[in-house]
């Protein structure tokens, strides 16, 4: 077995990366420049969430003294053009990238910067192989955690309970962002393991040390694809981050969502919130005994497998030395603060920016950042409107913009 394992590695790509730690998305990653994707519609037209968000980006930029660097296409950049020449931007500092490939509004999710300034994008994967293998892996993962018809639904219906994290793959953004980086004669570093840039979380431990937080679905993906095991896909990732252990590749299981940036936050020095949805499933279990029915008891089953995965992504980061922190900070479409990005605003002081939501919530989460845990000196909240659509579509401002410090 071990002979036939180091055939397989033998088999791998070669490391392409410099062996360099992607942009830490904690605190001390200290980002100054965000990347932000914009895009028409299928038809070549406008779209008002769209422009919506470019506005958000471009006043929170401005505001805090931040870079905007935005990559388009086509007749897309004539919105952009248009919007930025107004008075109000005059002190935006920003640049605009024009591809000729088509451009997808997930910055986050299909490119990584590197601390040594190349991109690292995932391999291209077969569309149905990597299905297959994700889907494979939560099989074995999620065996007991609820009853095996409302399993076998969940494998099968991921749409509607929790997506595999496959579009970038899907979307074929890597390989357009490879071309378009061809044409313009730039060099494009690979990530080895099927890994989408919402489910990768670089920060680092209390001592300091760098520290990458995997989800499962990415691990077991890659292990079912490469026929390895986990650890074999935590040194990968290692020779491609330039990290010195595997110890430092955190695999924690996929806390109720497709991706970690939606249902935890790594704030830095060891220290990561898992959302907590004990209230939710006591509630639906108590509305399924109240009204028993197909729905109550689908959304009662549905909540146990989230409550359920976020004990086990807890129980993992646990394990790993990193301190727990358990809070409700996201619902659907409603609102979620997971997701959103750390920045150091040209004061020097630590900003999140992150998706509006209700304001009593809204108010609740301020407090928790600003006061009790004191990591930032404002939060900053997208157009409530832009938010719920963009939810919607499973995703949020965290999935539109990416951060490096230079």
């Amino acid at each position: 077995m071990e002979l036939i394992k180091q055939k397989i590695r033998e088999l791998l790509p070669s490391v392409d990366t410099g062996k360099a730690l992607p942009y830490k998305k904690t605190l001390s990653g200290r980002i100054q420049v965000l990347h932000l994707n914009y895009t028409r519609s299928q038809t070549d037209e406008p779209i008002e969430t769209e422009i919506d968000y470019l506005k958000f980006f471009a006043r929170t930029v401005a505001e805090l003294g931040l870079r905007l660097e935005i990559l388009t296409n086509g007749k897309s950049r004539q919105d952009i053009e248009e919007e930025l020449a107004k008075d109000e931007y005059e002190a935006l500092e920003y640049t605009i990238t024009e591809s000729q490939f088509p451009v997808w509004k997930w910055a986050e999710d299909s490119v990584e910067y590197l601390e040594n300034g190349r991109v690292a994008i995932p391999y291209q994967f077969n569309d149905k192989l990597l299905e297959w293998a994700m889907t494979e892996g939560r099989r074995h993962r999620w065996q007991g955690k609820i009853d095996q018809e409302n399993l076998e639904e969940a494998l099968r219906e991921d749409h509607l309970w929790i997506p595999l994290g496959i579009r970038v793959n899907a979307s074929k953004m890597g390989w357009e962002l490879e071309c378009a980086a061809s044409t313009a004669e730039q060099d494009v570093a690979h990530i080895r393991a099927y890994i989408e840039g919402g489910n990768m979380i670089t920060g680092e431990d209390a001592t300091g040390k760098p520290v990458i937080v995997v989800g499962k679905d990415a691990i077991a993906a890659t292990a079912y694809i490469y026929q390895l095991n986990d650890n074999d896909v935590r040194r990968i990732i290692c020779e491609d981050f330039g990290l010195e252990s595997i110890e430092q590749v955190i695999c924690i299981e996929q806390p109720g969502q497709f991706h970690l940036d939606m249902g935890m936050l790594f704030i830095g020095n060891g220290v990561v919130i898992v959302n907590d949805s004990s209230a939710m499933l006591k509630d639906a279990i108590e509305m399924a005994e109240i009204v028993p029915c197909l729905t109550t008891q689908k959304m009662a089953a549905k909540l146990k497998l989230q409550y359920q995965l976020e004990e086990e992504a807890t129980k993992d980061l646990k394990a790993a030395g990193i301190e727990v922190r358990r809070e409700k900070l996201e619902q659907d479409v409603l609102y979620n603060f997971f997701n959103g990005e750390f920045v150091e605003g040209k004061d020097g002081f630590n900003y999140y920016i992150t998706n509006g939501g209700p304001q009593e919530h809204e108010e609740r989460f301020k407090t928790l950042m600003v006061k009790e845990w004191k990591v930032v000196k404002k939060v900053i909240f997208s157009p409530k409107e832009a938010t719920h659509k963009s939810l919607q579509e499973r995703g949020g401002v965290g999935c539109r913009i990416k951060g490096t410090n230079k």
